[in-house]
């Protein structure tokens, strides 16, 4: 299965390891490069994100996903202010010609689509205009050429900003329970009523109709901590599990809380979920006893 996976000290020697062929060394950067400018950005109150392109535990390709300009972009084109761009993308000459780039840049989008730098109108990247391949394959996903050039690249945009339908959310309600348990198979139902009760619970609605739920609880009885967040899998990655996360948070720190947190297996995409949405990484958990065996747990936390 194709996966984005964070740079980080374990897989970054792996990445810095792959190449393009010969012939298309001249259409992107070498990813050490890629690397060295996603930090120089960073520093200069930039932001850059960069994964490594998987296919299982075998690494394929390197992506890097920029927003805004940094302090030093003098000349950065007037797209760049305010939104992402695809800064860097390659697959590895081995894995060419075998869909990775098509499924990698589908998971791109998916990771620009949870806002981690907040709303913005376009997704913007460049390419210079005799990387055919390339084009074709952008222009797929619906990049137009817009008519402007970044130095010697030109320039294609992808227009994000759609219209959301209604949303609403609220407390759960006993009334909620059918459609609660359709999605959450570890509470019980003793505990959901207790959850009711203290309102501890949400749903969130598309107009109208159930379409997400979050719960929480107390950890060391004084921080909110996220247990469960579910959005219904044909209601996925279209930021509704953000704007449910952002309500909590909201109602946490209307409630007088200035910390909350949530924890993810190592295994799960949430942990870029997450880290997009603002929570930073404060331990792990490990389960080594019978019966209760799991990949490692990691600790999420985030101030409000």
């Amino acid at each position: 299965m194709v996966r984005l996976e964070e740079i980080n000290g374990k897989n970054v020697r792996d990445i810095l390891a792959l190449r393009v062929s010969g012939n298309q060394e001249s259409f992107v950067a070498p990813n050490d490069m890629s690397l060295i400018e996603a930090y120089i950005a960073v520093a200069h109150h930039g932001h850059a994100f960069p994964f490594g392109i998987y296919d299982d535990e075998t690494p394929v390709g390197f992506c890097m996903v920029g927003f805004g300009a940094d302090d030093d972009w003098e000349d950065a084109p007037g797209i760049a202010h305010g939104n992402y761009s695809l800064w860097r993308f390659m697959i590895a000459a081995p894995f060419q010609h075998r869909g990775y780039g098509k499924n990698a840049l589908k998971l791109v989008l998916d990771f620009i689509a949870t806002e981690p730098c907040g709303p913005a109108a376009y997704c913007w990247l460049s390419y210079e205009p005799e990387n055919l391949a390339t084009r074709a394959l952008y222009a797929s996903f619906g990049f137009q050429e817009t008519g402007e050039w970044d130095g010697e690249e030109i320039i294609a945009a992808l227009k994000l900003d759609k219209e959301r339908p209604p949303l609403s959310v609220r407390y759960m309600t006993p009334a909620d329970s059918a459609f609660w348990f359709s999605l959450d198979r570890h509470l019980s139902r003793t505990e959901y009523l207790r959850k009711v009760r203290d309102r501890m619970g949400y749903v969130l609605s598309v107009e109208g109709q159930p379409a997400a739920i979050l719960r929480y609880s107390l950890f060391w009885d004084s921080i909110p901590f996220c247990n469960l967040l579910y959005v219904r899998p044909e209601q996925q990655r279209k930021g509704y599990g953000r704007f449910l996360m952002q309500h909590w948070e909201k109602d946490m720190k209307a409630k007088g809380y200035t910390l909350v947190m949530t924890s993810t297996q190592e295994n799960e995409e949430a942990k870029f979920f997450y880290s997009a949405i603002g929570y930073r990484n404060c331990g792990e958990l490990d389960f080594p006893f019978p019966g209760y065996e799991q990949p490692l747990e990691l600790i999420f936390g985030k101030a409000l």
